[in-house]
C-alpha cells in the first residue's frame, strides 16, 4: 500500500444483471457468505449456485472474495477466482456470480439536466483561452493534491459519481466557491449536471452557466474569465456578480465528453494562481476515468445481450423435436446447432399418422433475437395448420400472408414442408426458395433435387404456392441442410458445396449416418468444430 493511501474496507454491492436482487453493503471487519444455502448471509436462489458458494471478506487489508470450491466458479472482471483464495475487489469492479453481475462502489450520485445561458456573442473578445504550453508548472503542494485527487476520482463506479468527486476535488484545488461536471448539450439544448458542489450544496436548481465559456473550452483548451473581465458579458452573468471563471473540457481520445466548469461571484475568494493549470491536469485524470467508465458500461451491455441471446437459444431449444416416433416406416435423423448468436434456423417433424408424416425447414434472413422471434412465430404457425390436416401449398401460402403483414421489410425465411405418404409412396411437398436438399434412393443413387419454384417468404402477401410431387419407394430418403453447410469454408475460402453433399450421402447407409457424416465432414472441411453459420440437417424417408 503507497503512502498517503488507505484501504477500501466498505464496499456497496450492485446488481446490474440477473434476476431480481437487493443490493448489499460489505462493511468494515464483515463476512459475508454466500450462496444458495439457508445458512448463507447472502441467499441466491439458483440451480447454477452452489449452497455455499463463496465469502465477501473485509479486514485491514482491504476486501477480498474467496470461491470456497464452488462447482461452476466465481469471476471478477471476467477472471475467475482461484479456489479458497483470496481475491481483491475494489471499487468499480464486475463480480460475477451465476446469472448474477454486481458492481462495487462505494457511493452513489444522479443526473440533472439543466439550461445554458445564451451570453455567447463576441467570445473572442470576452474570454481568454489556455493553450496548454501555457498553463506553467504546478507548485509542489499542488502536485500533491492532484496525486490526492486521482485517487479519489479512480474509484468512481459511475459517471455521477465521477462528477461528484470531479467538482469536490476542484473547488478543492482552486479556491473556486462552485463547481459542475456538464456533459455537451443534446439537441434540445440542455446540458446534464453530472455533478454540483456550491458550498455544501448540491442542488445545481437555478444555476446558469455561460454557453460563451463552453464555446471556448470545446477545442480542448481551457477557457477562463479572469477578475476585471467581465465586460461584454451578458447582463444576467453581471447581475450574478461572476468575477472570475474556468472551464476546462474532459476529452477521451479527442473527442468532448465533458466539461468542468467553476466561477466565483461578489466578495467570494481569489482564485488562486495556478488554478487554469490545476483544472486542465484533472480534467486529464477525468477523461481516463471517463473512459473507463464506458468500458464497464459496455460490458455491462454486453453481458445482458449474451443473457437475452441465451435465453433465445433455450427457448429455440424447446421447440427442436427430439423424441418424435418415426414409427415402423420411417427413418430419420437430425442435426440441429445454432451458431453463436441464436439461430434463424427451423425445424419441425411432426407425426400426423402411422404411415404420414410431415417435415419442416426453414432459414430466416439474418441473426439473433429478433431472427429468432421470427422463426419461433413461423415454425408455431405451420406446426398448427399442418396439425388441422392442411395441405403443404395451403400451410405455406398462409404463413406467407402471416409473416408478410407482422415482419419488417428486411425480413423473410426460405422454407421448405413436405408431407410423406407411406401408403401412396409420395413426397408432396413446397420448396419456397430453400432450395439446399438432396434425394438419396435405395439404389445409392444420390439426386439433385427440382429448382425451388415457390417465392420466398414474407416478400409479398400475395404470392400463391403449389404443391409439387416425388415418387419415394422403400429406402429413399430426402437429406434437406441449411445453406451454413455447402456455403462453409475451408482456409482457402473454398466453399464445401453441394456437388460433395451428394457425393457423401450416396454412400451413407441411413438417415442417423447422413446428418452424422454431413456433419463431420464440414467440420473436418472447415477445420473447426464452431462453424460460419448455424448448422441444420435433416435426412426422413421410408425404412
Amino acid at each position: 500500500m503507497t503512502q498517503g493511501t488507505q484501504a477500501i474496507q466498505r464496499l456497496w454491492f450492485e446488481p446490474v444483471m440477473g434476476p431480481e436482487l437487493d443490493g448489499f453493503w460489505l462493511e468494515p471487519g464483515a463476512e459475508l457468505l454466500f450462496g444458495r444455502g439457508s445458512q448463507c448471509d447472502i441467499k441466491l436462489p439458483e440451480a447454477t449456485i452452489s449452497r455455499q458458494h463463496g465469502q465477501f471478506v473485509s479486514n485491514s487489508e482491504g476486501c477480498f472474495l474467496v470461491d470456497l470450491g464452488s462447482r461452476l466458479g466465481t469471476f471478477v472482471n471476467e477472471v475467475q477466482c482461484e479456489k479458497n483464495a483470496n481475491t481483491t475487489i475494489t471499487p468499480g469492479n464486475m463480480v460475477q456470480i451465476g446469472p448474477w453481475v454486481f458492481r462495487t462502489s462505494v457511493r452513489q450520485g444522479a443526473p440533472v439536466a439543466m439550461q445554458t445561458l445564451d451570453d455567447s456573442v463576441e467570445v473572442e473578445a470576452r474570454v481568454q483561452r489556455m493553450g496548454r504550453n501555457e498553463l506553467g508548472h504546478l507548485a509542489q503542494h499542488r502536485l500533491t493534491l492532484l496525486i490526492e485527487c486521482s485517487a479519489d476520482i479512480n474509484e468512481a463506479t459511475t459517471v455521477q459519481e465521477l462528477g461528484a468527486l470531479l467538482v469536490k476535488s476542484a473547488i478543492g484545488g482552486t479556491g473556486f466557491q462552485r463547481a459542475a461536471m456538464l456533459i455537451p448539450a443534446d439537441e434540445s439544448g440542455e446540458i446534464q449536471v453530472m455533478g454540483f458542489l456550491d458550498g455544501e450544496s448540491r442542488d445545481a436548481t437555478g444555476t446558469t452557466f455561460s454557453r460563451s465559456l463552453l464555446e471556448g473550452a470545446s477545442r480542448g483548451d481551457v477557457a477562463c474569465m479572469l477578475s476585471g473581465q467581465t465586460a461584454g458579458f451578458g447582463q444576467s452573468i453581471a447581475d450574478l456578480n461572476i468575477h472570475s471563471a474556468i472551464c476546462s473540457a474532459i476529452m477521451v481520445d479527442e473527442v468532448l465528453v465533458a466539461y468542468l466548469y467553476l466561477d466565483a461571484r461578489e466578495q467570494e475568494r481569489q482564485i488562486q494562481p495556478d488554478a487554469a493549470g490545476f483544472c486542465q491536469a484533472l480534467c486529464q485524470m477525468a477523461g481516463l476515468a471517463y473512459a473507463n467508465l464506458r468500458r464497464l458500461e459496455n460490458q455491462i451491455e454486453q453481458a445482458r445481450l449474451e443473457q437475452d441471446l441465451s435465453a433465445a437459444r433455450e427457448a429455440q431449444q424447446l421447440m427442436i423435436p427430439k423424441d418424435v416416433s418415426a414409427g415402423e416406416v420411417f427413418g430419420w435423423g437430425r442435426v440441429f446447432r445454432p451458431g453463436k448468436e441464436a439461430s434463424g434456423d427451423l425445424l419441425d417433424i411432426i407425426p400426423l399418422s402411422n404411415t404420414r408424416m410431415a417435415l419442416i425447414v426453414g432459414d430466416v434472413s439474418g441473426k439473433g433475437a429478433g431472427a429468432a422471434i421470427l422463426m419461433a412465430s413461423a415454425q408455431a404457425f405451420l406446426h398448427a395448420r399442418i396439425q388441422m390436416g392442411c395441405s403443404p401449398e395451403d400451410a405455406v401460402t398462409a404463413v406467407n400472408k402471416f409473416v408478410a403483414k407482422r415482419s419488417a421489410m428486411n425480413r423473410f425465411l426460405t422454407l421448405w414442408v413436405g408431407i410423406f405418404d407411406a401408403d401412396e409412396k409420395v413426397l408432396t411437398y413446397v420448396d419456397a426458395g430453400h432450395g439446399h436438399w438432396a434425394i438419396r434412393r435405395a439404389d445409392g443413387r444420390a439426386e439433385a433435387p427440382p429448382t425451388p419454384d415457390g417465392f420466398l417468404i414474407g416478400i409479398d402477401a400475395n404470392s400463391e404456392y403449389r404443391n409439387a410431387t416425388l415418387l419415394v419407394e422403400p429406402g429413399d430418403r430426402v437429406i434437406i441442410f441449411s445453406d451454413g453447410i455447402p456455403e462453409q469454408q475451408n482456409s482457402e475460402s473454398e466453399q464445401y458445396g453441394v456437388d460433395r453433399v451428394y457425393e457423401l450421402v450416396a454412400e451413407s447407409p441411413t438417415a442417423e449416418e447422413d446428418v452424422q457424416r454431413l456433419l463431420q465432414a464440414v467440420m473436418t472441411w472447415g477445420n473447426t468444430t464452431d462453424l460460419d453459420d448455424d448448422t441444420t440437417i435433416v435426412s426422413l424417408g421410408l425404412v
